[in-house]
């Protein structure tokens, strides 16, 4: 089982349809978690892609802040209030915080990041939310000092592997963060971003292709992080 997800990050309409197309050519469900409105993504094939929310709480953390947590989770719905999921920008969780989600009827979260970790399982909380964790992502690997050059993960039949990407690094073909920093002072610019784009050796965007062509190679099922909640809940009344 592969769930893909790809945290937007306030990225340029070109940059998120970018992605978007690479999706669509392999027609591999995905899930996109948004920091904003996209014209791109709200016009993208809801057959294939899952549109969740990726709330940036970090404002309300700051010392004077007359930001709000609650009122930040309720922005962010109120531009998606179709939404079914969520995971925080930076990751960022407390018990408060998964109590907030699950009053707002959110039928799971998934900022738990286990770098690498095989066969995850999702997990149902006091309040009935159901936690999907994540065990790849394109920033995190690239800081762990890994290369993007070959695909080694866990595919054994039933075992759940979650990726997550972001437009950015698929956009630059990221492979370290010394390019991304170079680049991200042209975030608005995708000409510029384009320059910028990694082609000496394998990247993010890479990585992205290759598990794409396995998964059309080998008949992949995948799954958006909704049906991997459904799914659970199925499991977990048999």
């Amino acid at each position: 089982m592969i769930g893909f997800t790809v945290d937007i990050d306030w990225a340029p309409e070109k940059v998120i349809a970018d992605t978007i197309a690479l999706f669509e050519k392999y027609k591999v469900r995905c899930t996109f978690f948004s920091t904003h409105h996209s014209e791109t993504l709200a016009a993208s094939n809801k057959k294939l892609f899952e549109i969740a929310v990726h709330p940036d709480f970090s404002s309300a953390l700051t010392p004077g802040s007359d930001k709000h947590i609650y009122d930040i989770l309720c922005e962010i719905l109120d531009i998606h209030p179709t939404a079914k999921g969520l995971r925080a920008h930076h990751l960022i969780e407390s018990v408060d915080l998964l109590q907030k989600y699950a009053d707002k009827k959110l039928t799971y979260e998934s900022s738990m990041l286990l770098p690498y970790l095989a066969n995850l399982k999702p997990f149902t909380l006091w309040n009935g939310l159901i936690r999907i964790p994540f065990n790849w992502e394109d920033d995190v690997h690239w800081s762990y000092g890994y290369s993007f050059d070959r695909l080694d993960f866990e595919d054994t039949e039933g075992e759940l592997n979650v990726f997550n990407f972001h437009p950015i690094h698929i956009y630059l073909n990221t492979e370290n963060k010394y390019r991304y920093y170079e680049a991200k002072k042209h975030y608005s610019h995708p000409e510029r971003l384009k320059e910028l784009r990694n082609t000496e050796i394998k990247g993010t965007r890479d990585f992205l292709i290759m598990l794409l062509e396995k998964c059309k190679e080998k008949n992949y099922e995948t799954y958006t992080q909704y049906d991997i909640a459904i799914r659970h809940l199925s499991q977990s009344l048999i």
